[in-house]
């Protein structure tokens, strides 16, 4: 099936681009742009909107799979990909060969997705870095805790021998506890256990053990520990 040229009325292969005889292009023809598609790859791409943009019916996938994220690290690779292909290329693969000019924007859509780039390490370090040192904190802390816990029986064995609290670590009467780099001062006081974390953790307070009869039993109540709550055990907030 043929058509005629909107310029200069020559009939044409319908499919053509392109008038033989003019040299125009013709009115049903989208052009499909290299740059254009980056930047469509790279800011809409987790929803494959760039696949949409160059007439592939596949971008549906990205939409299926976007909660995934996965579509979002494939369409930035696409877009770079995108960009270090030659307009020759490009033009033969998307456009039926037809040349409107080389695009020359490929520079003006990199620099500002390095400053995004950069940005979003920024972003994510400011989130991450703190994230991290809670968690090495707790850590330490948590050293503390073992060395509570390794006093606990000791303690509960006194009491029910002689009915009574320990007045301090010395009246137990057993070996000093085991201890790390990050475990400042250990002690006991009518029972309760206080364990510091050391000052080069840069943490401040204590964990404060109250033991508590209950029955024939005896627990034990961590939730008057004067350490910022950050870094207290679950058990203890």
């Amino acid at each position: 099936m043929n058509k005629y040229c909107s310029s200069c009325g020559v009939e044409m292969p319908a499919e053509a681009p392109q008038c033989r005889s003019c040299g125009a292009i013709q009115d049903n023809f989208v052009y499909k742009s290299r740059v254009a598609a980056a930047v469509i790859a790279f800011s809409t791409g987790l929803f494959g909107i760039h696949r949409f943009y160059l007439g592939q019916w596949w971008g549906i996938f990205y939409l299926l799979f976007f909660w995934t994220y996965i579509p979002m690290l494939v369409a930035i690779i696409e877009g770079i990909v995108f960009l270090a292909t030659s307009q020759k290329v490009w033009n033969d693969k998307y456009n039926r060969g037809l040349s409107l000019g080389t695009e020359k924007g490929g520079v003006v859509v990199i620099v500002p997705l390095v400053f995004i780039g950069i940005a979003m390490v920024g972003i994510i370090a400011a989130i991450a870095l703190p994230a991290y040192q809670d968690y090495t904190n707790r850590s330490k802390v948590l050293e503390s805790k073992l060395v509570a816990q390794q006093l606990m029986p000791a303690v509960e064995s006194y009491a029910f021998e002689r009915q009574q609290w320990p007045r301090n670590l010395e009246q137990l009467d057993i070996a000093a506890p085991r201890t790390s780099d990050n475990v400042g001062s250990v002690e006991i006081d009518a029972g309760v256990i206080i364990v510091a974390p050391a000052a080069s953790t840069g943490i401040a307070g204590a964990l404060v053990y109250i033991p508590k009869a209950q029955g024939s039993s005896i627990v034990w109540d961590c939730t008057e520990s004067t350490i910022d709550k950050r870094y207290l055990p679950a058990d203890c907030r």
